[in-house]
């Protein structure tokens, strides 16, 4: 009976022992598959990565940049031309001003206000250029000359009778006293208030010359009138 029973109890540790020994084998067997399969399944996502990155630098390089060239346009003959009005000499130079009289004799030409003497208003005409110029003996101001260039005489003329009957109508300011003593032609305007500065107008050929100067120069004034007569 004890024999039975020792027979017994070593047959059941054997079974016990196979199945355990079955049962570690299984286990080990299984791990090892998913184990290589986990391996497989990174190999082959690190492969496609490589594989979209190689095709996406490709495609940057290959892709061809566009240059639009500019287009010059050629000169031509039909270009227009700014072209440049002619700008009239004054009679009014250094020289013959100091041959009046003045010791350091300065002209600079101003804007036309479209006033001779500020008073007698004038327009130019098509055929007409005009200049006004500030008069200064070195550092002194003088007074103001004007200087009305006509195409002709006769249309100087026309222009200084239309000067004189503008300022015989400015009975409010002063008075025309028309002498003709210089030039072709010439009257003074007597100003009630401006009464020791000079306004004479006068016609050398195809100009009309307006002097607007201190009393006090006026007897260098009357040698630049003669003066003037000669460049007719």
């Amino acid at each position: 009976m004890q024999k039975f029973t020792a027979f017994s109890i070593l047959l059941s540790m054997i079974v016990v022992l196979a199945t355990v020994d079955v049962l570690f084998h299984d286990y080990l067997g299984g791990n090892e598959v998913a184990v290589v399969q986990e391996v497989d399944s990174t190999v082959d996502t690190t492969q496609d990565s490589s594989t979209e990155e190689v095709d996406t630098v490709t495609t940057d390089e290959v892709a061809p940049t566009e240059v639009t060239p500019i287009e010059e346009t050629p000169a031509t003959d039909e270009t227009p031309v700014e072209l440049q009005e002619e700008h009239i000499s004054t009679w009014f130079t250094g020289d013959l001003l100091t041959q009046a009289g003045f010791v350091k004799p300065v002209v600079k030409e101003a804007l036309f206000s479209g006033l001779i003497f500020q008073i007698i208003p004038f327009s130019d005409g098509a055929n007409t250029q005009t200049l006004q110029l500030n008069f200064f003996d070195g550092e002194v101001y003088v007074g103001t000359f004007y200087e009305i260039v006509y195409a002709t005489d006769t249309g100087s003329f026309q222009g200084y009778l239309s000067l004189r009957e503008a300022a015989k109508s400015l009975t409010d300011l002063g008075t025309v006293n028309e002498v003709n003593m210089y030039g072709d032609a010439s009257f003074y305007f007597n100003h009630k208030t401006k009464v020791k500065t000079v306004h004479m107008l006068a016609l050398y050929g195809n100009r009309v010359l307006g002097f607007e100067y201190a009393q006090s120069e006026h007897e260098k004034m009357k040698k630049l009138f003669d003066i003037l007569s000669a460049l007719q």
